[in-house]
């Protein structure tokens, strides 16, 4: 996939856009430049949602992406006033949901986590651990199963104060996950 002049790059296929859409990236980016250029990003997914029949997700989906794609927003930035920026990393293990929740917690973190300390603040048993990170932000990872009968792993720190610390820490957390998944199938 190719990216635009302001440097994004679609996370999904215009194929895929389409088929569930019923348009291409282009054909978005025509339709929302005529008439979502003075919109907030909550007011533009409603319309999406309200008014194009789309689901939430992808009414975040074309929302976010349009705005990446016009440069009113940076890739992983939040869609909110405090301009933060959102690292996330995922990764599938062959292990029950209630593994790597325990692996959350200390001493089990301290093995194969970025350099820092997790408070867990809160969650569900065997579906999410969320918490403050002491680097900066806060972590909500949540657990499932996907087709395949894995536990998947979706990690997102939140938070985050610039474009650079952003690409830092989804490089330490692809990388941690990595290290669960080797600790935990081992």
């Amino acid at each position: 996939m190719e990216s635009n002049e302001q440097g994004w790059t679609p996370t999904v296929s215009d194929e895929a856009v389409a088929r569930a859409t019923g348009k291409t990236w282009g054909e978005w980016r025509a339709d929302l430049d005529g008439w979502a250029i003075g919109l907030d990003h909550t007011t533009l997914a409603r319309r999406l949602r309200e008014e194009h029949g789309l689901s939430g997700w992808w009414a975040q989906m074309v929302s976010g992406s349009w705005e990446m794609m016009t440069g009113r927003r940076d890739p992983h930035q939040r869609a909110c006033a405090d301009g933060k920026y959102q690292a996330s990393a995922s990764k599938a293990v062959a292990v029950e949901p209630e593994a790597v929740e325990a692996a959350f917690e200390l001493p089990d973190f301290a093995e194969w986590a970025p350099e820092g300390l997790f408070t867990r603040t809160s969650g569900t048993p065997g579906k999410s651990v969320n918490g403050t990170w002491s680097e900066g932000g806060r972590l909500s990872v949540w657990l499932g199963r996907n087709a395949a009968g894995k536990t998947q792993i979706s990690l997102s720190h939140e938070g985050v104060a610039d474009a650079d610390k952003c690409e830092h820490w989804k490089r330490e957390w692809r990388a941690a996950l990595a290290r669960l998944k080797d600790r935990l199938e081992g």
